[in-house]
């Protein structure tokens, strides 16, 4: 009797247990199906959506790379001509249609460029049928005369391509007023960029999947612009399609229902065209994911019933003696571990009570110990690579191990560090964007790398990241071909997917660890090279080239003749002389700093001429901390601009000056004098002064008001130039020569001639001479070819 109501009461407990884990499945799964359900609704629309952003992305990004072209186009001087110039002739059309030819071969996405001039009326085409007056084609000509704005984007119209006008082509235009801030009654003229409406399809319509539903571009009106149907092109969309409701809102969804079929309507308004971007897609498609997850669910569900039916079977068959043994020799091993004292008697829910709470001590030790490791693996990662890279660790044994140990093992045949910057880093919006675009250019560069070979990456400074990469081989030669055709890769995969563009600098290879030291600075020097060959590139170490001994006093000699026109206040001249002393620094090999060391020597010059014309000018020339203002340029052509600027400037104040004194026609014939009796040794301000009947102070207060020069600097000069005529043109001894100009003591006249060209009287003659004879070798060349 007792048995058999122990079995009855075993019976209803497994029953209870197994209608309440049966209640406790299906209620768990009906609301995970809402859940999940709600949730995957919400991301499918947020998806289409977000396609539709990509699109408009995508869209916007074509559209003003034409409108780019198209100002550039308008600030030619060949546009000034067709739309100004009275004088404009057959060569000049020719110009301009040579110029848009190759714009067009550049850019498969524009399709044809007119040009009208409403000053001249004259107008072009690319349309060989051209004809005298512009036909039903050229509507835009006279309506865009009266437009308000500066620009416009017409919707699609058809092009004739025969004269006949039989064949047509859909384009849409974007007008351009020229010049390109003048508005309606100002222009001078327009020019019309005709985008191929076929690109633009094939741009967008590669977005979505044909089986999902299409894309297809309206007007602000319904207009239909772009179609997979080209003869729905100019129709207006169906009110199926189309909504008031669009003008009102910048994107958003509606449903409805087209051929019998449900479909949800996505849309979203471009702010630089007025377009709208419609998706439609169909509710079968969408609900694919739903249906899948409920049908994913009920499978679940009917497992896990089976499953509750056999453990309540096992959990009523004597299993708890087992697991009160292994519970107790649990709860001995936390007793061990000291975070469990064991009391004298428990109970059985006392016993699952303490094991509970030890395991969970044990969990929250585990989970801390494991976030504090992902918290400290980055800084410990930089302070490894960063010890190897200054020399603080060169024990392979001890930097390898370690590491490895936090989930970057390294070859040990070979090493290469490669410095990678992005450019332009001013444009990008904060701090926080550079950091981030740097942290996830370092994951791209280790997940890159290490597909085939092993290395680590670190951000070192703002916008710069440091890569290590090893090999398992020890083959130079092809493992600098493969660093390059990573490298290559990294700067690809930036370019497509950050939309910003970065430098790579190359070291050396090396097979010692503890020479990473020597790699690391080699690839920073290549690196500094992009203010030369400029950004977006890769550049090796074993590409730069070590400039010339002595190469720093030529080129700094080259700042004489931007000097004289400097006091001469040519501008024009002076700014040609410095692109051409900067095209002489950069092909010369020059390194970076020594272009920079250059320019602040130049600039130091420049501003000693300022000074000696007025003092007071000298207040607005650059700071002390020239270097560090030029630093900050990473290009030389910035750099070129801001010293040509900063001339101009100089020029300007000059002519200033100037223009508010008066001639002093004393000082012309003094100078005069000097120029007529530079030879003479005794020629001095007491000479001049005897000679003009003049006090030495007033010669020497009216002679650099005038000149802007001291009476010395300026007899030092013409005697300087003369004598590098007569070294150069004659075969006088040095000793003559120092006669000639006026120096009775040829030692004095050696080292002013050295102090003031960088070279000795000898040094000077050889090298004009054999320049001579460098040119001569080559006309005789030229003849005899």
């Amino acid at each position: 009797m007792f048995w058999r109501s122990k079995r009855s009461r075993s019976k209803r407990t497994m029953s209870i247990i197994l209608l309440f884990l049966s209640l406790c499945i299906v209620s768990t799964a009906g609301l995970s199906y809402f859940i999940t359900t709600n949730h995957l609704e919400a991301e499918v629309e947020q998806t289409n959506m977000s396609l539709l952003h990509e699109v408009n992305s995508k869209l916007l990004l074509v559209l003003k790379a034409v409108d780019a072209e198209a100002m550039q186009f308008l600030r030619s001087r060949d546009m000034r001509m067709f739309m100004e110039d009275d004088a404009a002739d057959q060569q000049d059309t020719i110009n301009i249609n040579t110029r848009i030819g190759d714009m067009l071969l550049s850019n498969d996405t524009i399709f044809s460029i007119d040009l009208y001039s409403y000053a001249k009326k004259r107008w072009s085409q690319t349309n060989p049928f051209q004809t005298a007056e512009p036909g039903t084609d050229y509507q835009w000509i006279n309506a865009f005369e009266r437009y308000k704005g500066f620009y416009q984007w017409v919707g699609t119209r058809k092009l004739s391509l025969d004269e006949a006008g039989n064949i047509r082509q859909n384009v849409m235009t974007l007008i351009r007023s020229y010049p390109l801030t003048h508005g309606d009654g100002y222009r001078k003229g327009a020019v019309a960029f005709n985008v191929d409406e076929r690109s633009i399809y094939n741009l967008i319509n590669n977005a979505i999947d044909p089986s999902f539903g299409y894309l297809f571009l309206a007007d602000a009106e319904g207009t239909i612009l772009s179609h997979a149907d080209k003869s729905l092109i100019g129709a207006k969309a169906g009110e199926l399609l189309w909504s008031q409701e669009m003008n009102k809102r910048e994107e958003g969804m509606f449903r409805t229902k087209i051929n019998g079929i449900n479909r949800t309507v996505f849309y979203m308004k471009s702010p630089y065209t007025g377009w709208e971007i419609i998706s439609v897609v169909s509710d079968a498609e969408l609900s694919k994911p739903l249906v899948q997850v409920r049908n994913t669910l009920f499978g679940i569900s009917i497992l896990l019933l089976l499953l509750a039916g056999g453990m309540s079977v096992v959990l009523n068959s004597w299993m708890f003696r087992p697991v009160n043994r292994v519970l107790t020799n649990v709860t001995k091993q936390l007793q061990a571990y000291g975070r469990f004292e064991r009391q004298d008697e428990y109970s059985a829910e006392d016993e699952f009570s303490g094991i509970e709470l030890s395991l969970s001590y044990i969990l929250a030790d585990s989970n801390r110990m494991h976030r504090q490791m992902r918290e400290t693996q980055p800084v410990i990662k930089w302070r490894l690579v960063m010890d190897a890279l200054i020399g603080a660790r060169q024990n392979p044994s001890e930097l390898l191990p370690s590491l490895e140990a936090i989930g970057y093992p390294l070859h040990v045949q070979q090493y290469m560090v490669m410095t990678v910057e992005f450019d332009r880093k001013s444009v990008i919006a904060t701090p926080q964007d550079l950091q981030l675009y740097s942290y996830a250019l370092c994951n791209v560069a280790e997940e890159m790398i290490n597909s085939e070979y092993r290395g680590v990456a670190i951000e070192a400074r703002d916008g710069m990241v440091v890569i290590i990469i090893s090999f398992d081989e020890a083959d130079g030669e092809a493992n600098l071909l493969r660093t390059l055709a990573v490298a290559e890769l990294i700067k690809s995969y930036v370019e497509e997917q950050f939309k910003q563009t970065i430098s790579i600098g190359l070291g050396r290879l090396t097979q010692d660890l503890g020479m990473l030291q020597q790699s690391y600075h080699d690839a920073m020097s290549a690196l500094s090279y992009k203010m030369i060959l400029g950004g977006n590139a890769i550049i090796s170490s074993e590409d730069i080239r070590e400039p010339a001994s002595g190469e720093f006093m030529r080129l700094l000699g080259m700042t004489d003749g931007i000097v004289d026109s400097l006091r001469l206040t040519d501008s024009e001249k002076m700014a040609k002389q410095t692109e051409r002393w900067f095209g002489e620094m950069a092909g010369s090999g020059a390194a970076p700093d020594m272009i920079r060391q250059l320019v602040v020597h130049f600039m130091m010059k420049a501003a000693k001429v300022v000074g000696e014309i007025d003092p007071a000018l000298l207040e607005e020339a650059p700071s002390h901390r020239l270097f560090d203002l030029l630093s900050q340029y990473e290009s030389i052509h910035e750099l070129s601009d801001y010293v040509i600027e900063q001339l101009a400037r100089y020029a300007g104040q000059i002519e200033e000056r100037r223009s508010n004194r008066e001639r002093n026609d004393v000082v012309e014939r003094i100078t005069a004098f000097i120029d007529a009796h530079y030879m003479h040794s005794d020629l001095s301000l007491n000479y001049l002064a005897s000679e003009f009947k003049l006090s030495v102070s007033h010669v020497s207060r009216i002679f650099k008001e005038h000149t802007e020069r001291n009476f010395i600097d300026y007899l030092m000069d013409i005697r300087m130039r003369k004598a590098k005529e007569l070294l150069a043109g004659t075969e006088m001894l040095i000793r003559d020569v120092s006669g000639a100009v006026g120096y009775t003591n040829v030692n004095s006249f050696v080292r002013i001639f050295k102090k003031s060209t960088g070279f000795t009287p000898g040094e000077y003659r050889e090298r004009e001479q054999a320049s001579q004879n460098g040119e001569v070798g080559a006309n005789d060349a030229g003849e005899a070819e």
